[in-house]
């Protein structure tokens, strides 16, 4: 391992440690503690640890194998690094293609056979809303002796909402897609006003994962795959992000094999 380069800690396989072994690991350094366990067992995502030094990335795979966890070090620089995303304001499901629009109208067709993983997540987004309240009290007139008087106040408080998520990473064309369910015009691909923003989301994740069943998906994917009615949640967007990397690891590693 060279001294300068950076290193991850992932999982050979997609089954998620205990907390309990996590624990165990981690009491073998003073700077990490219970909570950091619990926090990493509920949402790792096949990579456990990132960004780390030669020593570190040794020292904690080390204490990761004793515990039984599968691990393996792999060079930063050998994992797949994302595509910058585009976010998507038009698109069309056809029997051959997937269809996305630009941002004049213009379209552009990919083979189904061309997805190469379908991500889907909710992702809590924080931030602060802005409220105003107008209040009307007396105020003195000469005349009148009074007069309406309007005192203007503004406030914000912080707000928490889930944002809906769909990923649509192609393969070797460096291109991925990002369809934010808040902002995205359903009716190009339903016309169902009936539905919910969850329940179209649902939905597209379903027909894009129906006409590409040889994509990689993602545990979100999986679920409504599998029937779930629900979009999983994420508790950042790295760890969404951390889980799309693993997958495309994972892949190029099955490859190799073959």
């Amino acid at each position: 391992m060279s001294a300068t380069s950076q290193y991850a800690v992932l999982l050979r396989s997609d089954v998620r440690p205990a907390a309990d072994q996590i624990r165990c690991a981690f009491s073998s350094f003073s700077h990490l503690t219970d909570a950091d366990a619990v926090r990493l067992a509920a949402n790792a995502e096949g990579i456990l640890m990132r960004q780390l030094s030669s020593d570190e990335a040794r020292a904690f795979h080390r204490a990761f194998n004793a515990e039984g966890v599968d691990a393996v070090v792999v060079a930063e620089d050998n994992l797949t690094a994302l595509p910058k995303k585009m976010a998507l304001q038009r698109i069309e499901l056809t029997e051959t293609d997937f269809v996305v629009f630009d941002q004049i109208g213009r379209p552009e067709k990919f083979p189904w056979s061309r997805i190469l993983l379908l991500a889907l997540g909710a992702m809590t987004h924080v931030g602060f809303a802005r409220t105003t309240a107008v209040e009307t009290k007396p105020g003195y007139n000469p005349v009148t002796r009074l007069w309406p008087k309007e005192t203007v106040e503004h406030s914000h408080k912080l707000a928490k909402d889930s944002q809906l998520l769909i990923e649509i990473v192609l393969d070797s064309s460096g291109k991925r897609f990002q369809i934010n369910a808040a902002e995205f015009p359903f009716r190009y691909v339903v016309d169902r006003p009936e539905f919910s923003l969850l329940d179209k989301t649902v939905w597209l994740a379903g027909e894009l994962i129906r006409r590409a069943p040889h994509a990689l998906l993602n545990r979100g994917a999986r679920d409504v795959r599998d029937g779930v009615k629900l979009v999983r949640g994420y508790p950042t967007p790295q760890v969404f992000n951390d889980e799309m990397v693993w997958l495309l690891w994972d892949q190029a590693q099955k490859n190799i094999t073959r």
